[in-house]
């Protein structure tokens, strides 16, 4: 009797060893899969999946080279977003969603994000008041820069608007003769007249210049259309939370090759 009853004591004690290891691991999956996973040295992960190069397949080649020296030499690239701070609150804006979602993705190793955002900012103030200095002393690798379009519409002009860059970049190049410029517009405004030729001309002043250039405006709805109010604030082409998170995913499907659902 007692055989037996040793016997079936060892039984429960296996099944429970058994079913506490197969909770144990359905738990690790789960929490695994919950979490997104950092991409970093890909020597280290193999070539398979999981390296950097998966999400950085819709960047220029400039920006990968770059990538691939910070895994190289162990010294991250420097990523300064510089953009306008909205006038209404808003709960994130698309810079920092972007930084957010590049964080979740690329391991600092590889990357360092840096975001710059002014307020009623125009590029005559910009200059005047030395603030490019703060970009200057940031020493980007690679810099992406909505140049306060929108601002400087009706305000500035166009052609002056354009000739500001090139003071603004002339001093920021000095520091970093090797910087990557990605330019983008600011946000699209409702049945707005002028202002669409402004972000033509500078999306012609990218490719004359050599710089790249992001148009978002294809991920809203037509500025033309009463949709797009739905992404707007009263502020004319001020994005509200939803505008603010549109403009963020097609960012961060170029910077990752990942389209966040809204």
């Amino acid at each position: 009797m007692k055989i037996w009853i040793n016997i079936l004591a060892v039984f429960v004690f296996a099944t429970s060893l058994i079913a506490g290891k197969m909770y144990w691991n359905n738990e690790v999956s789960e929490q695994s899969a919950s979490r997104p996973t950092k991409v970093g040295d890909s020597s280290k992960m193999g070539d398979g999946e999981g390296t950097w190069k998966q999400y950085a397949q819709n960047l220029p080649k400039a920006v990968t080279e770059k990538i691939q020296k910070a895994e190289d030499t162990h010294e991250p690239m420097k990523l300064v977003i510089v953009g306008t701070a909205p006038k209404e609150a808003v709960q994130a804006t698309w810079a920092a969603l972007l930084k957010e979602k590049m964080e979740e993705v690329y391991d600092p190793s590889l990357i360092d994000i840096e975001v710059h955002e002014y307020k009623d900012m125009t590029t005559l103030r910009f200059i005047k008041n030395d603030t490019y200095k703060e970009i200057s002393n940031a020493k980007p690798d690679v810099l992406l820069f909505e140049p306060f379009l929108l601002n400087d519409n009706g305000v500035v002009g166009i052609n002056n608007t354009l000739e500001n860059i090139k003071v603004i970049m002339r001093h920021i190049e000095q520091q970093n003769g090797d910087l990557v410029t990605i330019l983008l517009p600011s946000a699209p405004v409702y049945k707005a007249n002028n202002y669409p030729n402004d972000a033509k001309a500078l999306e012609e002043f990218a490719k004359e210049n050599g710089y790249e250039y992001i148009n978002h405006w294809t991920a809203w709805p037509d500025y033309r259309s009463e949709d797009i109010l739905n992404y707007l604030t009263k502020a004319p082409g001020q994005p509200n939370d939803g505008g603010e998170k549109l403009w963020a995913q097609y960012l961060e499907n170029y910077f990752t090759s990942s389209a966040s659902s809204l």
